[in-house]
């Protein structure tokens, strides 16, 4: 089993700081980056348990 597959997801999410327009689109997109690359090992650990029964 790949060792990546075994990361936790991070306990937190990267704080908004002012509250900006700008600040708020970059947030989004760092809170997207994060869920997408847990949602991928986390899919991707389903996938590997699967193949092994």
């Amino acid at each position: 089993m790949q060792q990546t597959l075994l990361t936790p997801c991070p306990s937190a999410l990267p704080p908004l700081t002012d509250g900006t327009g700008g600040d708020v689109a970059l947030t989004m997109t760092a809170w997207a980056s994060q869920y997408h690359s847990c949602a991928t090992r986390h899919n991707g650990l389903i996938e590997a348990l699967e193949d092994r029964q």
